[in-house]
């Protein structure tokens, strides 16, 4: 039993965890990103998929970026744990990002600005056996009783070296428009427990794509704006379609979307939030529509943003800013 599952697990191809406030984690959604916030940008998300399903999977993520004249654009740092199933695969990810920052048209209220972001980290992975069940445990009245025979490592997990790992991307954005492209796994890393070189992590495309629409565009500064978006994430043989849109009105924020996973109906997302000062916090829930919602009634995610200053055109000549949802709200 335990060959037949080694031999699976070192074929199988893994797919990066997801977040469904994917503007909530700009690192993670775009390498080229960072940098695009008023100044310092903190950011933390908590996703729990599934809380239901035994073994469920849990994701955390912890950023930096900010921007610099001197380097002419803007850097990054994250950290992220993702734990999946009754034996707790975890992966454990670090990644540096620089965003260079290239302003076509620099007027203040009418500017164009391309951003071309690098990535460069590393992760580990592992998985404790001790936690899993096999064949040989199972009595057919009283079911998981007996110990097995199975030959595990002497403390149950194992566990790959420290693996590295690059990524790009690309922004252009408006006062209104955004748009990104990126490409993570680039040199597609091995993941293997056993070093087999066909089991590795494949490159996943990203392209986001949003506008912010004034609807009380009738007064001089507006304070209530739509912002339709969409998100198309391609791995392997997974492909990924969110379509929906935030309503903000000054420090209110509300979402819906509708989530695709080729070729069937995943989920709709409702996302609320507040940004008051230098903080926001947002609350989104995934309810299942696919015929999964039984077993997997649904997901919560929740991040958390601070910024700890305000933009300030003296020191910061060629910063623009880009009008998507994490940065908009109140008077930043």
């Amino acid at each position: 039993m335990l060959l037949l599952f080694l031999g699976f697990a070192a074929n199988v191809y893994a797919q990066d965890p997801e977040f469904s406030q994917f503007y909530a984690n700009p690192l993670y959604l775009n390498p080229a990103m960072a940098g695009t916030a008023p100044g310092p940008r903190f950011a933390v998300n908590f996703r729990d998929q599934w809380p239901s399903v035994s073994g469920s999977f849990v994701t955390y993520a912890a950023s930096y970026d900010e921007h610099f004249d001197a380097i002419g654009g803007g850097i990054g740092f994250q950290v992220m744990r993702d734990q999946a199933g009754d034996g707790n695969l975890t992966t454990n990810t670090f990644n540096a990002m620089y965003s260079y920052n290239l302003t076509i048209k620099s007027d203040v209220r009418d500017y164009f600005v391309i951003k071309a972001g690098i990535q460069a980290g590393a992760f580990d992975r592992s998985i404790d056996f001790s936690k899993l069940r096999f064949g040989d445990q199972i009595d057919p009245k009283l079911g998981f009783i007996y110990p097995t025979q199975e030959k595990l490592p002497s403390t149950g997990v194992y566990q790959t070296n420290l693996t590295p790992d690059f990524g790009a991307g690309l922004l252009a954005f408006t006062s209104k428009f955004y748009a990104g492209l990126a490409v993570e796994h680039i040199i597609q890393p091995p993941q293997s427990f056993f070093n087999n070189p066909n089991s590795v992590l494949l490159r996943k495309y990203t392209a986001h794509l949003g506008f912010l629409l004034p609807i009380d565009n009738w007064k001089k500064n507006p304070e209530t704006f739509f912002s339709p978006n969409i998100l198309v994430l391609h791995q392997g043989t997974f492909t990924q379609l969110n379509m929906g849109g935030y309503f903000l009105k000054d420090y209110f924020m509300a979402g819906l979307w509708y989530r695709q996973t080729d070729p069937n109906s995943d989920a709709l997302i409702i996302m609320i939030g507040i940004k008051k000062d230098a903080i926001r916090i947002a609350y989104s829930y995934d309810l299942t529509v696919s015929d999964a919602r039984a077993a997997a009634a649904g997901s919560h995610e929740i991040s958390l943003i601070i910024e700890s200053k305000k933009y300030n055109p003296k020191q910061k000549r060629r910063w623009r800013k880009i009008n998507c949802p994490d940065n908009f709200g109140g008077h930043s």
